[in-house]
């Protein structure tokens, strides 16, 4: 997939989130019992992506930086530590469709948008939700983003309410 001007990440947070999506979804070719070991391996010896491969640059330029690989390994520690309850919410929002019938990259995005409304509360909810539809959308099928944006939507309903107060809420501020 060529990626669009919208898909870009923006800042480095979300650098950080697709470079965390990266590797959790690499990390899906261990057994489960020895993720927790490979993803140490992952960031200190990165896949080496020849420019010609899909998306080779990319991951090279994301894997060089080293302050988006700190976001990212503490991001991919929140979704390996609470792995259980993170899809545990997620199956009982997903009734349809069980973790397991997802594609590697919906799921891992959504365990990552997961991770972060549960275990990241400065992150604005408007924006673990946009940044989920956009990493789907990146990354993929063409119906990634609509199937992403209503599970994440309803996780994030579920997990984190909206104020009931009037006035301004963390949500108000885009802290991308």
């Amino acid at each position: 997939m060529t990626p669009t001007p919208s898909t870009e990440p923006k800042n480095d947070r979300a650098a950080a989130r697709e470079l965390a999506l990266l590797v959790l979804c690499h990390l899906e070719s261990y057994p489960a019992h020895e993720r927790a070991a490979a993803v140490g391996l992952v960031f200190e010896h990165p896949p080496r992506a020849e420019a010609s491969d899909v998306g080779g640059e990319e991951l090279g330029r994301l894997f060089a930086q080293r302050k988006l690989q700190r976001r990212a390994e503490a991001s991919v520690a929140h979704v390996l530590e609470h792995a259980e309850s993170i899809d545990a919410a997620v199956a009982d929002t997903s009734r349809r469709w069980s973790l397991a019938r997802m594609l590697v990259t919906d799921r891992n995005v959504i365990r990552l948008a997961t991770a972060e409304l549960l275990y990241v509360p400065d992150s604005p909810r408007r924006v673990v939700v946009a940044e989920a539809v956009r990493l789907a959308t990146r990354y993929g099928s063409e119906r990634s983003g609509p199937f992403v944006n209503a599970v994440v939507e309803q996780l994030a309903t579920r997990l984190r309410p909206r104020a009931s107060t009037p006035g301004a809420s963390a949500d108000d501020v885009d802290a991308g």
